[in-house]
């Protein structure tokens, strides 16, 4: 597309020199050559940028020399922090950078913010794909290729935590509604593709009895993520003494339980049990999977409520399982 005069955009909701953005414009041995693909991103030079941040912006043997932000004046890309700077500055650049705010990055550079933990004012996917439609479409004679990626799913998909994928995946949803705006105005030569480059975790809607409980997941209000830093700052507030009374009516704000919908005396007590583990003999080991670390007590409540919304998993990797694929438009 470059190379027959089209202008091009890679944007993720990830770091920007993570493994799918970096396979559009770099060659590395490994994914994990995170500042060699961000040097890759400036010698390919497409012309629009986005994601969280960068990860490893200084080379680790060498942090002296080819810091990823200066790079970005020497080679022609200005910079913007955050949607709203993005519109202050896109009308003068030539070629754009967009990252999160450095406030949002000191939190968590990594990704933007999970749907389900967002606050007012984070950068979101929709946010990215609307300044990259914006950006891509000043000389529309000229067309232009983007490549937009939803990179949380998958880690949240790895956590087996399922409130937290359908909120991810919704917030897809609304940044493809973006982009099928610009192909109403534009029918005759826009096409849209979506797909995964593999499933994770082997997702299963319907466990046991033929019956699904979907709707128990919008009580959830936090990650996986979320909640174990909530369970963190719970323990810190009452000095390490935290009753069962007190974390029921965490979980009741949390998750729903008991607060929304009832649950079973097995659920209660495998909660209970942890509960003891954790606050009564304080032997806590940390839930583990590709992309975080939670509180035993937060991985113990999303099993909970993958019981009761009756979602399953099998493993907490990548499966085999098929993928979709959509597609509107020409051709």
């Amino acid at each position: 597309a470059k190379n027959k005069g089209c202008r091009v955009g890679i944007a993720t909701s990830v770091t920007v020199n993570h493994a799918t953005p970096g396979a559009f414009y770099a060659h590395a041995a490994k994914r994990t050559l995170y500042h060699e693909i961000g040097k890759d991103l400036y010698k390919t030079g497409f012309d629009f940028y986005a994601g969280s941040d960068f990860r490893d912006a200084t080379d680790k043997n060498n942090p002296t020399t080819d810091n990823l932000y200066e790079m970005a004046g020497k080679n022609g890309y200005t910079i913007a922090r955050g949607y709203k700077d993005y519109l202050k500055q896109s009308k003068k650049a030539d070629k754009m950078l967009l990252l999160q705010t450095e406030e949002a990055s000191k939190s968590e550079f990594v990704a933007i913010p999970y749907a389900i933990d967002r606050k007012k004012g984070d950068m979101t996917l929709q946010d990215i794909t609307r300044s990259a439609i914006n950006f891509l479409s000043k000389d529309l004679s000229k067309g232009f290729f983007l490549m937009v990626e939803g990179g949380k799913i998958d880690w949240a998909c790895h956590a087996n935590d399922a409130a937290t994928v359908f909120n991810e995946v919704k917030d897809m949803d609304n940044a493809i509604k973006v982009a099928y705006e610009f192909y109403k105005k534009h029918p005759k030569e826009t096409l849209i593709v979506i797909t995964a480059d593999h499933e994770t975790g082997g997702i299963v809607l319907g466990t046991g009895k033929y019956a699904l409980n979907l709707k128990a997941l919008q009580y959830q209000k936090h990650s996986a993520d979320g909640l174990s830093q909530r369970i963190s700052e719970l323990r810190k507030s009452k000095g390490n003494k935290v009753t069962w009374e007190d974390m029921k009516t965490f979980l009741g704000e949390e998750m729903g339980f008991w607060k929304q919908f009832p649950i079973s005396w097995e659920q209660e007590k495998k909660l209970r049990d942890e509960f003891e583990k954790s606050f009564i003999k304080n032997k806590v080991v940390f839930a583990e999977s590709m992309y975080s670390k939670s509180e035993p007590m937060a991985a113990c409540a999303k099993e909970v409520m993958d019981e009761i919304s009756m979602v399953g998993w099998v493993s907490g990797g990548h499966s085999a399982g098929f993928v979709p694929v959509f597609a509107i438009g020409a051709g």
